[in-house]
């Protein structure tokens, strides 16, 4: 295109630089690939020195590594181990302490039960929502729980002496002046139980009587549920 006078002296230099940078980095490609005796075809082993699962990544294809890169490539996490992070309200925090058993039950796994202890209690109130949070470890050898899964924890509520469950406010029907929920049955059933609120608060409420622990209470479309197995 030069000889022709399609191209100027201009695009001819342009054009001569960019062969000469892509010379150089090529001539240095092969550099590292002698010193590490890489051929165009190997593989490097990065080897952890911890064993467990990646949980994150930041590493891509034809990403050129520096051995002066400060930032990970992986993180690796054992999950053996895990911990769940829960909110306490503030008329509650007197109730919490560490080394308290939990339950906890997730979507994934909705008939399993995990047992925790809360292991630590920070003492700092969310100025938004007005809670502590807690931190609840427990055992994970099946490797069920994973990292940012949503959790439902049970917490046993201590007053005069009596320990009471608690379940989501919106799982309450109100009729005739009486509390009443759905509870799942074992074998799928499901049955309307009356019980008793000990305390209510805008999200969670705590069950004096009429639930025992360890039972499943529907939380979707109660209502309609409800209404339906009064029908019958």
């Amino acid at each position: 295109m030069y000889n022709s006078g399609m191209a100027s002296d201009k695009d001819m230099l342009q054009a001569k630089q960019e062969l000469t940078s892509a010379e150089a980095e090529e001539r240095r490609i092969k550099e590292v690939f002698s010193i590490y005796n890489f051929s165009g075809n190997a593989y490097y082993q990065l080897k952890s020195p911890v064993s467990g699962f990646i949980v994150e990544k930041q590493i891509s294809r034809d990403m050129q590594l520096r051995p002066d890169q400060s930032e990970e490539l992986f993180t690796i996490s054992g999950l053996s181990d895990v911990w769940v992070m829960a909110d306490v309200y503030e008329s509650d925090i007197s109730k919490v302490s560490e080394g308290a058993s939990v339950r906890i039950s997730t979507l994934a796994y909705p008939d399993k039960m995990f047992a925790g202890t809360i292991d630590k209690v920070y003492h700092l109130l969310n100025s938004e929502s007005k809670t502590m949070n807690v931190r609840i470890k427990l055992k994970n050898e099946e490797y069920l729980l994973k990292p940012g899964m949503f959790t439902n924890v049970s917490v046993k509520c201590k007053a005069d002496g009596t320990s009471m469950p608690r379940i989501d406010s919106h799982a309450l029907v109100f009729e005739g002046g009486k509390n009443y929920v759905v509870v799942v049955e074992p074998d799928q059933r499901l049955q309307v139980k009356e019980v008793d609120v000990y305390k209510q608060l805008s999200k969670e409420c705590y069950i004096r009587s009429g639930l025992s622990e360890g039972d499943r209470v529907l939380n979707n479309n109660v209502l309609l549920v409800y209404n339906a197995l009064n029908a019958d």
